[in-house]
């Protein structure tokens, strides 16, 4: 496994360790390897779920029990590396039976080849009719049993390739894991980088038009203070659920951090993205939100969207500043509105 802070300059790392120390301090943390592991994502950046997720332990309260901490440290980082040991430590066995496999297949035709050559020096001596009958059955035999031999080998190689066939799958549903977002099901925000990264570079190499949606939930944090944290988390799958209903094709919708998500429209110029924008608006304000089981209405939510084509050669991060922009317009001219910039 790479080291993930291996590219962080020693005055960076200082920074950022005394920015770790301060924020246990202040939030009244023991300072514990694991405790410090969490405080140095949190502080410097590099996982902004993880960021997220402690901004809403601290918004409850402005400190974190030890159990909450060891949840949110197993939820982003214990599972993963144990889950890919194991299939480190399957993967060293399923090599270690191959190699055993090709050595015994490997003794036993070294020992039939010998008894070829035996075979072969009695033929040229001339033998009798009851030689040569001996040396036909022994010559059988050995043919027999190098043919099961054969047999057994191929059928231990078939359940070696079925196991490491398995062992893929179990791969890629990690890394797919890795990429979504565990509330809402849809891409999260290291899976937005990488695909908005890949999709600008496609819409230059094609000269094709590409735009982004920035979508925030209006008044959100009054909706978790009114209704509590769990209604909260309905609300964000509900809008996963609705981004999906709205998209197509090569349209990717992710989780951009707290109640904020994106659309990366590949193909589509703003005109084009303001219609699908307007759509995804009134389809999150056309549903009042209800507890089935308590008969409660939540009321209605709407939302503020931002939209911004790229331009050539322009860096993701100024186009992602560009839409969070007509974002905040859409927000400061009375929000549940769709602004293009």
């Amino acid at each position: 496994m790479n080291n993930p802070y291996s590219k962080a300059p020693d005055e960076q790392a200082g920074e950022f360790f005394r920015l770790a120390l301060a924020f246990l301090s202040k939030h009244k943390i023991a300072p514990t390897p694991v405790n410090y592991q969490l405080a140095y994502d949190y502080v410097s950046g590099k996982n902004k779920q993880l960021k997220t997720l402690l901004d809403e332990h601290i918004g409850v309260s402005e400190t974190v029990s030890p159990e909450n901490l060891w949840h949110v440290y197993q939820q982003f980082y214990q599972q993963d590396i144990a889950t890919l040991e194991n299939m480190r430590q399957e993967l060293r066995q399923l090599i270690a039976n191959i190699q055993n496999e090709f050595k015994r297949s490997g003794g036993t035709i070294t020992g039939y080849s010998n008894r070829l050559d035996m075979f072969a020096s009695v033929l040229n001596s001339e033998p009798s009719q009851e030689e040569m009958t001996s040396e036909v059955d022994s010559m059988i035999h050995d043919t027999n049993s190098v043919a099961e031999s054969q047999r057994q080998f191929n059928s231990q190689m078939t359940d070696i390739i079925s196991e490491v066939e398995s062992l893929r799958s179990e791969i890629e549903q990690i890394k797919e894991e890795s990429l979504t977002d565990a509330l809402t099901g849809i891409s999260n925000r290291r899976a937005f980088d990488n695909i908005l990264e890949k999709s600008l570079q496609s819409a230059n190499d094609q000269n094709s038009p590409l735009s982004l949606l920035l979508i925030d939930i209006d008044h959100f944090k009054r909706f978790n203070d009114n209704f509590g944290h769990l209604v909260g988390d309905k609300v964000l799958r509900f809008l996963g659920k609705t981004l999906k209903r709205c998209i197509k094709g090569q349209d990717i919708a992710a989780r951009f951090g707290g109640e904020e998500f994106a659309v990366i429209l590949p193909y589509t110029s703003h005109i084009g993205a303001k219609v699908i924008a307007e759509m995804i608006r009134k389809s999150i304000s056309a549903i009042e939100l209800q507890d089935q089981e308590k008969k409660k209405s939540y009321g209605k939510i709407t939302a503020s969207i931002g939209v911004s084509e790229y331009l050539p050669n322009e860096a993701s991060s100024t186009l992602i500043q560009r839409c969070d922009l007509a974002l905040y317009q859409a927000k400061k001219e009375g929000r549940n509105r769709v602004i293009v910039n």
